[in-house]
């Protein structure tokens, strides 16, 4: 009786994890900020004013739970990073922009032999830290608001538990504004398309 108690425990507990996945990786995102580009455009380019869409680096962590058969939530960190530089006169200008994105997601998802297609949405925090540095002055701001995500997702299977992942997203996030050396402001608000590449495990 005992030697069934614990087939049946151990058989539940792998149950349990079953549901549970953590992945991370790295991506990029093409983003279009509309204040920020007429900003710099306005007052530091060097002579070529930036594009529409600017590229920033991703960096993600992901925790999700299967609800139901085909139901997910997830919760998901991604570290975006910004920056820009240009020669202004015999002084050097940089912003270095740096964002915090938790988000709360449920997905709708199909699982087969070996692979996972999610597709969903979310939305949550978003904190913006700015530095800039002009002629040797440099001041930080921050801000922060809310954003919102919709996202495509396939996991494909590695060996094991492991497995490849490949996501799409389209990104709206309103953080705020930010202040700047000339004691303007602008609005950070940014509308993006993004790529990420990770590995996650299922347990």
């Amino acid at each position: 009786m005992k030697k069934y108690f614990v087939i049946l425990f151990l058989f539940t507990i792998k149950s349990f994890y079953a549901q549970y996945e953590i992945g991370g990786g790295m991506g990029l995102s093409f983003f279009n900020a509309p204040d920020l580009n007429d900003y710099i455009n306005t007052n530091f380019s060097s002579g070529e004013d930036i594009p529409s869409f600017t590229t920033s680096a991703d960096f993600f962590v992901q925790f999700n739970y299967d609800i139901a058969s085909n139901y997910q939530l997830s919760i998901e960190y991604n570290y975006n990073i910004y920056s820009y530089n240009s020669t202004i006169g015999i002084g050097v200008y940089d912003l270095q922009l740096n964002q915090h994105k938790p988000s709360l997601l449920g997905y709708y998802f199909y699982a087969g032999p070996g692979y996972k297609f999610k597709i969903g949405g979310g939305m949550g925090l978003r904190i913006s830290q700015a530095q800039e540095e002009l002629y040797g002055s440099k001041e930080d701001y921050s801000t922060s608001g809310i954003g919102f995500i919709a996202k495509a997702q396939g996991d494909t299977k590695l060996g094991s538990d492991f497995y490849a992942l490949i996501a799409g997203e389209i990104i709206y996030d309103l953080p705020g504004e930010i202040k700047t050396l000339s004691n303007s402001k602008f609005d950070l608000s940014t509308f993006g398309i993004g790529l990420k590449l990770g590995i996650i495990y299922y347990f």
